[in-house]
């Protein structure tokens, strides 16, 4: 399995977003907000050089985790691994979306 998935929901607009959910303890799901979001969640900011050079802020939160008695260490942790994979998966993106832009041209 797994240890993040990445899930989205079109269908609630009022909950639009990405998310990240942590499969392996502890469970956790994680909010990706692109900007610089501050709220009353854990959070953190990182920045992503996307394919064209160009800085994009996201904030990562803790939306929901399933263990209580975390310290704020672990749960900023937690956040950077997040981020590590989220950041690994748009770079996969980019790198598609650039093939399938050259497979038009041709």
């Amino acid at each position: 399995m797994d240890k993040f998935l990445l899930a989205e929901n079109p269908m609630r607009p009022e909950q639009s977003g990405i998310w990240i959910i942590h499969m392996l303890d502890p469970v956790a799901i994680i909010q990706c907000t692109e900007g610089r979001e501050d709220n009353d969640n854990t959070f953190r900011h990182y920045v992503y050089i996307n394919a064209d050079n160009v800085p994009e802020e996201w904030t990562l939160s803790i939306f929901f985790i399933a263990i209580d008695g975390l310290t704020d260490k672990d749960h900023e942790h937690l956040l950077d691994r997040a981020w590590r994979w989220y950041r690994s998966y748009m770079q996969w993106e980019d790198k598609n979306i650039d093939i399938d832009d050259e497979a038009i041209d041709n």
